[in-house]
């Protein structure tokens, strides 16, 4: 008789989470469950519900898992002396949630599916003020930054560019994560362009940011 590998939380939880996303990617939030998921993950019903009571506690898990993962990879983007201007750190940023692949694809649908949640529920909308809040101190730091540099088009004021690249963001997952897959993202990379030339149209002594 075989004996059941052991799986230890931590594993457990990740691959909770790839299954999530991996549904998400490819049925939307709609096929999210914790039968789907277990099912998804190899792993039994009860071992999920263990961890995630509730369908909502999946998607709570589901949105700050890739929101962890896109703030693992703008982390790696490092702009300063010697590194990427404002411009060019803030273009790749914007350029990466773009849904290239499954992952990012699950990562926007996530998004879009706990945006529209948060409308009619006040424990998500409490989470997504939450997060609201940390990308507002991170945005103003950068934008700061930008200022002292010059890089930033004259007469901008940072609190009103926050809250432009918070709702440039939003845009970006919530038109991309409609789109079917496979359609030319062109306009939306377009579209972060023209945004970040508004925002810092020169890099100080430099070339204008690419079209």
């Amino acid at each position: 008789m075989a004996v059941p590998r052991y799986v230890d939380r931590e594993e457990r939880r990740r691959r909770v989470a790839a299954a999530l996303h991996r549904i998400a990617a490819r049925e939307g939030l709609e096929g999210v469950s914790i039968r789907t998921v277990a099912a998804e993950a190899e792993l039994s019903a009860g071992a999920v519900q263990r961890d995630f009571g509730t369908k909502e506690d999946l998607l709570r898990f589901a949105l700050r898992e890739a929101l962890a993962a896109v703030s693992a990879r703008i982390s790696r983007v490092r702009i300063g002396p010697g590194k990427l201007t404002f411009a060019e750190g803030l273009r790749q940023v914007l350029l990466d949630l773009l849904p290239t692949d499954g992952d990012r694809l699950a990562e926007a649908r996530v998004w879009s599916a706990f945006y529209a949640r948060a409308s009619v529920d006040a424990d998500f909308a409490e989470v997504l003020a939450e997060l609201d809040a940390q990308a507002r101190t991170a945005l103003r730091a950068a934008l700061g930054y930008a200022a002292e540099q010059g890089e930033l088009a004259p007469g901008q004021d940072v609190d009103s560019l926050v809250e432009l690249l918070l709702v440039l963001v939003d845009g970006i997952w919530l038109s991309a994560a409609r789109r079917p897959p496979g359609t030319s993202l062109d306009p939306q990379r377009r579209a972060i362009d023209a945004a970040v030339r508004a925002v810092a149209p020169r890099p100080p002594g430099g070339p204008a940011t690419p079209g």
